[in-house]
């Protein structure tokens, strides 16, 4: 219970050690029958007025943080002014134990450090360091009964110590969040659901009200989550317009009054009532603000009744915004990612119809065209149906392994032998366009990936149609070799070539050839086509 009620409520902390601190120092003077050692009376009168104050501030900003902000200077003014009363009554040349310089002094820089960080605690060592030995210096001036010894003794131990506090409080950082991580990957809606849990589980909140502008829907996404109930609604753009320079706030519309955070992470106070349309939408008076800006959109969180807010949650509120603007970043690069890959699927997939099913088909009809003039010269075509035959049957085991292919999500990592799947290749090719393809690889026992000698296979296949459909070709040679820069084709043909200045490039073929990270070349030739295409070598090494 302790933990819940204290755990990032720094205002609470340091309110209930003031009080403890005021109570054990006046049940030790008054334990103590030597203290105080000059005026006695005077003495619990103060102390016990401090113990009185300093119950009334824990009162006072228990559930108020603007009382916890605006109150902190006076309350470090008192602490300081009772850290020097402490000394002018305990102080003594017979007493040495009794003065609570020590815990007093730690307490007040410590409260400085939560409240103003490092700056804070330097300022507030330095004048309470100072204060103490002008302190020993006026009383022993003074007449009285102390040992200026002591006052520099104990002022040098503590300008030691403010210096070890200030190092540590330069490593002091922002509270640190959880990461926020989608359960599903669907980007049909905006996960209200898991942004609203995360945000509440943050701060503690029991409600939490949302406003979201899309990017690419133009209404304004508006969520409410109280007493465990969810509801959304979605409103036209002009009825909820898109806030612009809205702070990270803790804010009391009805006293007109906010905290705001700067990007700097210090905090001040305003008195003014913010003005916040999605609050006036909701009806909320009171609560904590946080803007969220992420590349799928813009946003507002408030979070609301929880009387337990603090300036904690104020200075934990850009990480809690930043985690869930990385969060929506992430789902948004997860569906672009999808997106692409199946756009890249789709564009091979539509490569891989092209190169083998729609050529294997056009070569078909090529061959039933010569075949009918065969029929109607009385030529026996037992022969030419049993090699078209054996064609489609080819391009129906490739079409197959395509499917497989597709449904495999492995990366199959095993290597194949090239010239066998190219000497196979070479035949379908021949039985299909009726022309002569011979195929060399250098070395002959070269392998290659499974994944790159179905590119090169699919190469070869569309380098053949081509040549045969558009440059009369009847004859190709195919030289696949690896080199220092990766797998090399040369491809030679004796077609028409290629005309035009500068000759076009094979559209199907550059393509699949960028894909796979390599280039294309359409080289100078005496007679026919000559290309050379490079692919990067995916071999393990």
């Amino acid at each position: 219970m302790l933990k819940r009620i204290l755990d990032y409520h720094s205002g609470r902390a340091i309110a209930l050690c003031r009080l403890a601190l005021a109570l054990v120092f006046l049940l030790v003077l008054y334990a103590d029958p030597d203290q105080p050692v000059r005026n006695a009376a005077e003495g619990f009168l103060f102390l016990g007025a401090y113990a009185v104050l300093s119950l009334a501030l824990l009162a006072m900003i228990w559930n108020s943080w603007w009382l916890d902000v605006t109150l902190r200077i006076p309350a470090l003014v008192l602490d300081g002014a009772i850290f020097l009363i402490a000394i002018y009554l305990t102080e003594s040349t017979s007493t040495d134990f009794t003065s609570p310089f020590l815990s007093s002094f730690i307490f007040i820089i410590l409260a400085a450090t939560v409240r103003w960080g490092w700056p804070g605690m330097a300022i507030a060592a330095t004048v309470l360091s100072a204060s103490y030995l002008a302190a020993g210096v006026w009383l022993d001036w003074a007449g009285f009964d102390v040992e200026l010894y002591r006052f520099g003794r104990r002022g040098t131990y503590m300008i030691l110590l403010s210096l070890i506090l200030v190092w540590f409080g330069l490593q002091r950082r922002v509270r640190a969040v959880a990461r926020l991580d989608f359960a599903s990957d669907d980007t049909g809606a905006l996960p209200v659901a898991e942004i609203a849990a995360y945000a509440m589980t943050a701060t503690g909140s029991p409600c939490l009200h949302l406003g979201w502008w899309s990017n690419e829907d133009p209404h304004v996404l508006l969520c409410k989550v109280a007493d465990g109930e969810r509801e959304i609604r979605h409103l036209a753009p002009e009825a909820l317009p898109e806030p612009a320079g809205i702070p990270f706030a803790l804010f009391d519309r009805p006293r007109a009054r906010m905290l705001v955070a700067s990007t700097d992470g210090r905090v001040t106070a305003r008195r003014e009532a913010l003005a916040l349309p999605l609050a006036d939408h909701f009806a909320v008076a009171e609560g904590l603000v946080i803007p969220l800006r992420s590349s799928s959109g813009r946003g507002l969180l408030i979070l609301g009744c929880n009387p337990g807010l603090s300036i904690d949650d104020l200075a934990m509120a850009p990480a809690i915004a930043q985690e869930i603007a990385a969060a929506l970043d992430r789902l948004l690069l997860s569906h672009i990612s999808r997106e692409a890959a199946v756009a890249q699927l789709r564009s091979t997939l539509a490569r891989d119809l092209h190169d083998s099913v729609a050529q294997t088909l056009a070569g078909v009809r090529f061959r039933i065209e010569a075949l009918r003039a065969q029929v109607r010269a009385g030529a026996d075509a037992d022969a030419q149906f049993d090699e078209m035959k054996a064609s489609l049957s080819s391009e129906h085991r490739n079409l197959r392994e395509m499917i497989e292919r597709l449904r495999r999500t492995d990366l199959e990592p095993a290597t194949v032998r090239l010239a066998e799947q190219m000497q196979r290749v070479a035949g379908e090719l021949t039985r299909n366009w009726g022309a002569a393809v011979e195929v060399t690889t250098t070395p002959q026992a070269l392998t290659v990936p499974v994944a790159l000698a179905y590119e090169i296979q699919q190469i070869a296949r569309e380098a053949v149609a081509n040549g045969v459909r558009h440059g009369k070709a009847g004859r190709f040679t195919i030289a696949v070799s690896r080199k220092p820069a990766g797998i090399e084709l040369d491809i030679r043909d004796d077609g028409t070539g290629f005309t035009g200045t500068p000759p076009p490039h094979p559209r199907t073929l550059e393509e699949r050839a960028r894909a796979n990270g390599g280039r294309l070349a359409v080289c100078a030739s005496a007679a026919g086509a000559h290309l050379t295409i490079s692919l990067p070598d995916r071999s393990e090494p």
